[in-house]
């Protein structure tokens, strides 16, 4: 919710097309696109992806606005997802998405975030 690591200090990310260097998350974290109900939506002419568990896991067919299925996904996708920006079926996230630069326990704790994300 705030793009801040257990050090209190902001964790980095580095945009695709925009170079190898890090960008600190100032301002700039899951919940600014997401929401923070994780539900994701539109901004502007971005569909923004729902993140929330039951989503998540669940396989989704190919309709608009992606037009293309997706494997649902094990934490091992989805880590590769928040890091890589690579989804579940190995397709490319769209160039907005972070690839975030996260410590190994900081991953853990976001991953079982997201497990309760949509349960509260």
């Amino acid at each position: 919710m705030t793009g801040r690591g257990a050090s209190d200090q902001p964790v980095s990310y580095r945009l695709l097309g925009a170079g190898d260097g890090l960008l600190p998350a100032k301002g700039v974290f899951c919940a600014t696109c997401h929401g923070p109900d994780g539900k994701g939506g539109r901004a502007d002419d971005i569909v923004i992806a729902d993140i929330t568990h039951v989503t998540l896991t669940r396989p989704l067919p190919a309709s608009p606005p992606w037009f293309r299925e997706r494997d649902p996904y094990t934490d091992a996708t989805l880590a590769r997802a928040i890091t890589q920006g690579v989804d579940s079926s190995g397709h490319q996230l769209d160039a907005s998405m972070p690839r975030w630069v996260l410590s190994p326990s900081e991953l853990r704790d976001l991953l079982a975030y997201l497990k309760r994300l949509g349960h509260q």
